[in-house]
């Protein structure tokens, strides 16, 4: 993200200023800034509270593997992209294998999203970032609806005053297949019928195979600093509020 400008959130249970996410071009990383200025003026011990003791937003991804950073270190995952530069306090529960119905893989999560957003809950984080995933592929479609909306009911019941942002499903350099677009259109809907906000970020690795390891699924370094792109992009197009 260039300096000097930003993206809006606004705090959900004390006042918080209001800030501007500045774009980011996939050709480079983001550069520092910050997304809240906010100061907590609850006691520090209440766990309640959106932020941790320094002020930092809390934020809870749930994802796959490509959201886990797959691959790479853990600072490398385009989630730890962001909070570094925005001075978020992140919990990534994104698991390789695991989808809003496929269950993740067993060294891993050994689980699909419902107990990952029942994980989050106990964090109560200010802002829970779920992204539609590839691993849903091949399922039923109906399956994968009924699921996405399960997700999206357990975030604002086990979570009611966090906010929700629902992703679009990320893919390699290929074209997608057909059932992705209904996997995120599932998510969409969701969102749409049940409160949140959905964010499309695109195609991101599209025609970069160089940006993908060596088993074409998983981006490298590089690719998921465009993916860190394509997501600070969206905020700012579609003027997301927290």
């Amino acid at each position: 993200m260039t300096t000097g400008t930003r993206t809006v959130l606004a705090a959900l249970v004390a006042a918080a200023a209001l800030v501007v996410l500045g774009a980011c071009s996939a050709d480079a990383p983001a550069a520092a800034g910050s997304l809240h200025d906010a100061t907590p003026t609850a006691t520090p011990t209440v766990p309640t509270r959106p932020w941790d003791d320094t002020g930092d937003l809390r934020i809870v991804t749930i994802g796959d593997s490509i959201t886990a950073g797959h691959g790479l270190t853990a600072s490398e995952a385009w989630p730890a992209l962001i909070a570094e530069t925005e001075n978020w306090q992140l919990t990534n529960l994104s698991c390789d294998g695991a989808g809003v119905a496929a269950i993740g893989d067993a060294d891993d999560c050994a689980t699909a999203y419902p107990t990952l957003v029942e994980r989050a809950a106990a964090l109560r984080p200010a802002v829970v970032i779920v992204q539609a995933s590839s691993n849903d592929l091949g399922l039923d479609t109906a399956q994968v609806r009924s699921a996405t909306d399960r997700v999206v009911d357990d975030v604002h019941r086990r979570m009611p005053h966090a906010r929700l942002i629902g992703l679009s499903a990320i893919w390699n350099q290929d074209a997608p297949p057909a059932q992705l677009a209904k996997i995120t259109k599932a998510m969409r809907r969701a969102l749409e019928r049940e409160g949140g906000t959905f964010v499309d970020i695109g195609e991101p690795l599209r025609s970069h195979p160089e940006w993908m390891q060596s088993d074409d699924v998983h981006p490298t370094a590089r690719g998921q600093q465009a993916v860190e792109a394509a997501v600070i992009a969206a905020l700012r197009r579609d003027d997301v509020r927290f």
